[in-house]
């Protein structure tokens, strides 16, 4: 039992992926499928989710990306008045059977997380502008910036900041400190931040030299 719970607090933290009889080293380059990462930290997600909401009012026209934190946003919009863009065949799914105005993406279907990407993803949310664009992040590391573990989804959300007028990263605290494969975004870029707690003090203060909004509870 003790073992198990260190594995499970070392998970948490990035250090390490557990798997059956035992656990392996995370890689940069490599993303868990959504199935397992939903499981984690699922109450920083929830707190994330709820904060993000308020920033939506009913008539905008929001894009949501793929990711558990932004699934976690789309199950707390159901029932509005709402033109929603996705990739995230999960958030379609949800969100299909209410009032809001759905349109999924087109492009290749990304098995481990319902994602669609590619080329024409990207050229599809060129062609539209929105209020909001709702974004997850896999990690934020102080030297790299935000980071993502494939190319299609930081260039779909380097994409997305262009599209929008307001740009909104959700990021669980736990993303602080941690690393991928890719830099998406520096950490002076113009975004706002949602997450469930003030961020470590070295990150609040790149933040604060760059007038970087950030939202937490």
């Amino acid at each position: 039992e003790t073992i198990r719970r260190d594995l499970k607090m070392l998970e948490e933290r990035g250090l390490l992926r557990r798997i059956h009889g035992g656990a392996v080293r995370p890689r940069l380059d490599q993303e868990r499928p959504l199935t397992e990462r939903s499981g984690l930290n699922s109450r920083e997600k929830g707190r994330v989710a709820a904060l993000a909401e308020g920033l939506v009012e009913d008539g905008m026209s929001i894009f949501i990306d793929t990711g558990t934190t932004t699934l976690a946003l789309a199950r707390r919009l159901t029932g509005r008045n709402l033109t929603i863009t996705t990739n995230s065949v999960d958030v379609a799914l949800h969100l299909g059977g209410g009032p809001a105005r759905v349109n999924l993406t087109p492009g290749t279907l990304r098995s481990n997380d319902n994602a669609l990407v590619g080329y024409e993803t990207v050229a599809y949310a060129q062609r539209y502008f929105f209020d909001v664009a709702f974004m997850g992040i896999a990690a934020c590391d102080l030297d790299h910036g935000w980071m993502d573990y494939e190319e299609h989804e930081s260039v779909l959300r380097r994409t997305l900041r262009g599209q929008s007028r307001r740009a909104v990263l959700l990021a669980d605290s736990r993303k602080f400190g941690r690393q991928a494969n890719l830099c998406t975004f520096g950490l002076g870029e113009k975004l706002s931040i949602v997450t469930d707690k003030p961020p470590p003090e070295a990150f609040q203060d790149a933040f604060a030299r760059h007038e970087i909004e950030t939202i937490h509870s």
